[in-house]
C-alpha cells in the first residue's frame, strides 16, 4: 500500500539541500537514496473546465489541453491525507519528495513536448499519449528550423509552468525537466526509429541537418523553462529531485542504444555537448542497454551527472559488464541509478558495489519486495514541503 506523506520543515530540510549539494561534488556523507513502489506507466486524463475528461484523440491539439483545470485538480489535493501515489492523482503534474529526493511539480510528463513543438502528430488512446513521425518532408522541418515564437506547442509548456510556479510550487518546487526528448530521438520522432537508424548511414547529411534544428529546438525550449522557473532555497531542483545551487537541465540519449559508439560520437556527441553547455548544471539520462556510450559522455566536462534506468534488470552474465561501467561512471561524474529490483538482496549487494560518494541510488520493487523492506531502510519516506 501507498505510504502516508509526511510534512518536512525548513531545518531538515536545509540539512537535505546541504547533503544534495555535497552530491554533485562527490563528497564525503553525500550518498542519496529512496526506496518506492516499481510502477508501470499509467493512464492520463486531461481535465477539462466543464469537468469532463479526454481519454482519447485521433489527433491531440494544443487547445483540447486546459492547463488551469489540470493544475487546479493537482492544488486540490488533500496533502493531509495524501500518500505517494499523488503523481496519478496530480495527473503527473506534482510527485512527492521520496527520501532524499525532493518533492516536485512540472509540466505534465506524458506530452511529447519537443516532437509536437517540430510537427509531428500527437496521439492519445485510452489515457496513454505518443507521437507519430512527422507525415511530410522533413525538408519542411528543416526550413522552419526551431522558430518557436508563437509555437501553441510552446505557449501550453509555458502556461503551465506559470500556474504551477504561482499556484503549486510551495508544497513541490517547480523543475523545468519535463519530457524534454534528447537531439537523436527528436531525430527518431521525425523520421521513425527504423528510418534514423538508416539515415545515419545512408544518409548523414539529412542527418546532420536535422540534427541542428533538433538541438535548436532543446536550447529553445530549455531558455524558455528557465525564465519561468523561479530559485528554491538559492538553487534549482533538477527533474530527479536533486537540489543544485544554479540552472539546471535534463536531456537524454535513448535512441544511442541502436547505434555504435562510433556513430553516436561523430554523428551524435557534438550536439548532445553543446546541449549540456547551456546551463550550469546537466543531468544526461541513459538505459542500461546504452551503457556502451557512457566512455564517451563521461570525457565532456560540462556533463554534471549521468542517470541511468537500468530496465531491464540485467541477466547474470551482462550484470558484472554493467557494475564495472557504473565504476567507471564514478570515477568521473556523479550517478543517478534508478532500479527496478527483483529483491533487497539485490539492490544490497548492487549498493555494495558501488561508491557513497555523489551517488543517488533510487531503488524500486514489486509491491512484495516493498512490503518486506525493513522499517529503517532508507529513504523509503514519502513527503512534501510543510
Amino acid at each position: 500500500m501507498p505510504a502516508e506523506l509526511i510534512a518536512i520543515t525548513d531545518p531538515r530540510l536545509r540539512a537535505l539541500r546541504d547533503r544534495q549539494f555535497g552530491f554533485w561534488q562527490r563528497a564525503e556523507g553525500s550518498l542519496l537514496r529512496s526506496a518506492g513502489l516499481f510502477a508501470p506507466s499509467a493512464p492520463v486524463h486531461l481535465q477539462q473546465s466543464d469537468g469532463s475528461a479526454i481519454t482519447r484523440a485521433e489527433t491531440l491539439t494544443p487547445d483540447m489541453i486546459d492547463p488551469a483545470a489540470m493544475v487546479a485538480e493537482a492544488e486540490e489535493v488533500d496533502l493531509a491525507s495524501a500518500d505517494s501515489s499523488l503523481p496519478s492523482r496530480g495527473q503527473f503534474l506534482i510527485s512527492p519528495g521520496l527520501g532524499d529526493q525532493m518533492p516536485l511539480c512540472h509540466a505534465i510528463t506524458k506530452i511529447p513536448w519537443l516532437e509536437a513543438m517540430l510537427g509531428c502528430p500527437v496521439k492519445m488512446t485510452d489515457g496513454q499519449i505518443w507521437s507519430e513521425p512527422y507525415p511530410g518532408d522533413p525538408e519542411d522541418i528543416i526550413r522552419q528550423g526551431a522558430n518557436f515564437e508563437h509555437n501553441p506547442w510552446l505557449q501550453l509548456y509555458q502556461e503551465f509552468l506559470t500556474l504551477l510556479q504561482r499556484r503549486v510550487a510551495r508544497h513541490f518546487p517547480l523543475t523545468a525537466n519535463t519530457l524534454i526528448r534528447g537531439t537523436c530521438e527528436l531525430v527518431a520522432a521525425v523520421l521513425g526509429v527504423k528510418e534514423a537508424c538508416l539515415a545515419w548511414l545512408d544518409d548523414p547529411r539529412l542527418a546532420s541537418r536535422l540534427m541542428r534544428v533538433c538541438t535548436d529546438a532543446n536550447l529553445e525550449a530549455i531558455a524558455a523553462g528557465n525564465k519561468i522557473v523561479e530559485p528554491f532555497q538559492d538553487g534549482y531542483v533538477c527533474g530527479y529531485g536533486i537540489w543544485c545551487p544554479g540552472p539546471v537541465l535534463r536531456t537524454q540519449a535513448d535512441h544511442s542504444t541502436l547505434l555504435s559508439p562510433a556513430v553516436y560520437e561523430k554523428q551524435i556527441m557534438p550536439y548532445d555537448a553543446e546541449v549540456i553547455r547551456s546551463c550550469a548544471y546537466s543531468v544526461l539520462h541513459l538505459h542500461n542497454p546504452g551503457l556502451h556510450v557512457a566512455p564517451l559522455l563521461v570525457e565532456i566536462p560540462e556533463l554534471s551527472a549521468i542517470e541511468v534506468v537500468v530496465d531491464p534488470y540485467p541477466t547474470p552474465e551482462r550484470s558484472p559488464y554493467e557494475v564495472r561501467m557504473y565504476q567507471m561512471i564514478q570515477q568521473h561524474k556523479p550517478l543517478i541509478l534508478d532500479v527496478g529490483f527483483p529483491s533487497v538482496a539485490e539492490a544490497e549487494a548492487l549498493l555494495s558495489e558501488l561508491s557513497p560518494r555523489g551517488l543517488c541510488f533510487n531503488a524500486r520493487f514489486e509491491e512484495g519486495a516493498f512490503a518486506g523492506l525493513p522499517e529503517d531502510w532508507p529513504g523509503r519516506t514519502p513527503w512534501v514541503l510543510a
